[in-house]
């Protein structure tokens, strides 16, 4: 008998995942795993996986380098065939993040939502998968 990763879900599996994060460089990879690892589980194409990961990296990079946080809190949230992540400095308040046309560009290109504030983010990708 197969059993489908809906069925796998439980009642305590239900709640953001959180993932904190010191503000380097060095710890990008971790945030688009948990990232990908996360909309693959809901359901998105590779493609899909490959916009989120972009975006992610994107985002989180913006958050690093403006400095000011001693760490990047992470919030992933998964509804259905879709994934928000939201990202904050914390520790301190930084030079607000500075996004240039190049970054706006692709998170536009990538992401179904997103929203950027002075400290943080929010992005949101759900399957191009029809019936999804």
């Amino acid at each position: 008998m197969t059993q489908t990763t809906d069925s796998l879900l439980t009642e305590s599996d239900a709640g953001p995942v959180r993932l904190s994060l010191p503000a380097s460089p060095r710890y990008l990879a971790a945030a688009r795993v948990v990232a990908t690892s996360l909309g693959a589980e809901s359901g998105l194409s590779v493609d899909d996986l490959e916009d989120l990961r972009l975006g992610v990296n994107e985002l989180v990079s913006l958050l690093v380098e403006a400095g000011g946080g001693q760490r990047v809190e992470l919030e992933f949230e998964t509804e259905g065939s879709s994934i928000t992540v939201r990202g904050q400095r914390a520790g301190g308040p930084g030079a607000p993040m500075e996004v240039d046309e190049l970054t706006a560009r692709i998170v536009e290109a990538v992401a179904d939502r997103h929203e950027i504030d002075g400290s943080s983010f929010s992005l949101t990708k759900a399957s191009s998968i029809r019936g999804r």
